[in-house]
């Protein structure tokens, strides 16, 4: 897959999810703390957000960035458990959390 169709297919997604939630850009920006603009960018298949952006947009959507993606993988119940872990988290918290993690799956 070329990476505008990437793009394009994610921002699809992210737009649908974010309108199935009822949530405006400005609301899901601000909850997923990034600029509004950005996220418009995304939704319009022009910038590809980095990994903890992805995971960010996907946890305020209440949805998976495998579902975003279109990849169809079971999830773990495991999994399942640490994405819940991670919700209850202040932002700082979680974002020291994902870089750890990030670090332990390199």
């Amino acid at each position: 897959m070329q990476e505008e169709d990437f793009r394009k297919r994610f921002g699809r997604a992210i737009k649908a999810a974010r309108e199935a939630n009822r949530l405006t850009q400005r609301q899901l920006a601000e909850d997923a703390e990034i600029a509004e603009k950005y996220l418009s960018r995304i939704e319009l298949g022009m910038a590809t957000p980095s990994v903890l952006v992805a995971f960010r947009l996907a946890s305020q959507l209440d949805t998976t960035v495998d579902a975003l993606i279109g990849e169809k993988r079971a999830e773990l119940p495991e999994v399942i458990t640490i994405v819940r872990l991670l919700r209850g988290l202040s932002p700082e918290v979680r974002d020291r959390a994902l870089r750890v993690l990030q670090e332990c799956l390199r």
